[in-house]
């Protein structure tokens, strides 16, 4: 099994080194053959099939989830939208622009769009003309600054 792996992966290399002088269309035709010697390749490595993950292999739906209290984001970008039961304190309001005053103005863009206006990745990415991945590095970076500033601000406790 180690020697057809060493070949998978030699096949591998000198696919992409080909595909690099191929013109389009078998540049097209090799990145799928690739893409199947890498699938292949991830298969005996891994010892099922490396497409599907079994969900031993997932996190949990709370490991991926940010903790934010819904109405609080949606009443610090809507007040004027939000009723009574969800009106901010200035203290409160107070504690968001501090947990925000550390992000560029993008990734503060994305996060009031994503986490206050429940915009979709999609949206976002169309009302700020970048791409998806990009908005997902943007929330990302933004939940990263967020929660090293919840650790160390005096301003965000209780």
């Amino acid at each position: 099994m180690d020697e057809l792996l060493r070949e998978y992966r030699q096949t591998r290399s000198v696919l992409m080194a080909a595909r690099l002088h191929a013109d389009e269309e078998d540049g097209r035709l090799m990145g799928s053959m690739l893409s199947d010697v890498q699938l292949a390749i991830d298969w005996m490595e891994k010892g099922h099939n490396p497409g599907p993950r079994r969900g031993i292999h997932r996190r949990s739906g709370r490991q991926r989830t940010v903790t934010v209290d819904p109405l609080h984001m949606q009443s610090y970008a809507q007040p004027a939208a939000c009723g009574s039961p969800t009106t901010l304190s200035d203290h409160e309001r107070f504690q968001i622009d501090d947990a925000l005053s550390t992000l560029s103005d993008r990734e503060k863009q994305c996060y009031i769009l994503k986490y206050g206006l429940c915009y979709s990745l999609g949206q976002i990415a169309l009302e700020l003309d970048v791409k998806k991945g990009t908005v997902q590095d943007y929330l990302k970076n933004a939940e990263r600054k967020i929660a090293e500033n919840k650790m160390t601000s005096l301003f965000l406790v209780g």
